[in-house]
């Protein structure tokens, strides 16, 4: 048989129709697709903006978008209030539950629901969790002058340093505690520059409970001229940088049994320093594609060659990774418990 132009063209037309209902047949089949197209998901942030939290929402807005079926708008709303809990409980009880919304909140209000807190109106175990964007350490800080050659020396000797409340008063009031660190704390700094500043001048002699994650892109210049060092990393993980750098390790240094799983305890939550959580009872197949989306962006090239260039470290960890280490929190014997709450009432924490 001869096929003129005509019947090529004629074919051609048949065979891009078949296509276009096979394409058509196969976005109708995927319902979460659907779902998203044409949609705006709101990243809500529990604090201002321009701060680490806002930080990571922001890279992860610019990406996520191409990573969730039906290819959504991805802005990021700040929600900031009473230490991030004005935004932790609006995503428990008041946020869409239907995948238009997710956030990223302090995981520090851990801490704020294992004290009863009448203020966290919150189970950080029912919420729809996509995981961390990072897994982290705190650290101590010290000049040239005082930094010490090993842990061991931190025990021997006291050390004056700056704190602006927060992780820089608790870690170090917790370390005083529970390994017998002699840090002598200077209150009143406003911010952790503001100590960097002191330390420069002579002032004090040495910064604690600093997270890692922060102190490459705020302490760039200050560890570029030599006017720092790090001499401790305080965490449940070695960070592999830091480890390979070292650096005397907190847990190191405690001695009781006890000791040491209230200063895990007090750590967990490093383990998801950057948590991104959806509104508790969201449908399986919406979560579950936010999860691989997250995933799938945090693993992005483009995404990770943005935030290396803004200096922002991506560590993944996964939602199973994240309740575990919420389990070390909310499944503590009493004793661990309350002894760790007790360490965060003396620090002046305010969230319980």
């Amino acid at each position: 048989m001869r096929f003129t132009g005509r019947h090529i063209l004629r074919s051609a037309a048949v065979l891009f129709g078949l296509a276009g209902l096979l394409l058509a047949d196969i976005a109708a089949a995927d319902p979460v697709a659907n779902f998203f197209a044409g949609k705006t998901v709101r990243i809500v942030v529990g604090s201002a903006p321009g701060g680490g939290y806002d930080l990571y929402a922001r890279h992860l807005s610019r990406h996520m978008g191409r990573h969730i079926p039906g290819n959504p708008t991805v802005i990021v709303q700040n929600m900031p209030g009473a230490g991030g809990l004005t935004a932790t409980n609006f995503l428990y009880a008041k946020a869409p539950r239907d995948g238009t919304t997710f956030g990223i909140v302090q995981g520090t209000l851990i801490y704020a629901q294992a004290g009863n807190s009448a203020n966290a109106q919150f189970d950080m175990r029912k919420f729809g969790w996509l995981g961390s964007a990072n897994n982290t350490s705190n650290i101590c800080v010290f000049p040239k002058r005082t930094l010490p050659k090993d842990g061991k020396e931190l025990l021997e000797r006291e050390v004056i340093i700056g704190t602006s409340a927060g992780s820089t008063e608790l870690i170090p009031t917790l370390l005083n505690n529970l390994a017998g660190t002699k840090f002598k704390m200077v209150r009143g700094f406003q911010s952790t520059t503001s100590v960097l500043l002191a330390i420069e001048r002579g002032e004090v002699d040495g910064l604690c409970g600093w997270g890692w994650d922060g102190a490459q892109v705020n302490g760039r210049d200050f560890f570029a001229r030599g006017v720092i060092q790090v001499g401790l990393e305080c965490a449940n993980e070695r960070h592999p940088v830091l480890k390979e750098r070292g650096v005397p390790f907190a847990l190191d240094l405690v001695k009781s049994e006890k000791d040491r799983k209230v200063m895990e305890f007090l750590f967990s939550y490093l383990v998801y320093v950057r948590p991104f959580i959806a509104p508790p009872e969201l449908p399986d197949d919406r979560l579950k594609a936010l999860q691989s989306a997250f995933k799938a962006t945090l693993e992005d090239p483009e995404f990770l060659a943005e935030a290396e260039k803004g200096e922002v470290e991506i560590r993944y960890v996964s939602p199973e990774q994240v309740q575990a280490a919420l389990a070390q929190v909310l499944d503590a014997p009493d004793d661990v418990k309350d002894a760790a709450l007790d360490q965060l009432r003396q620090s002046g924490w305010g969230g319980l």
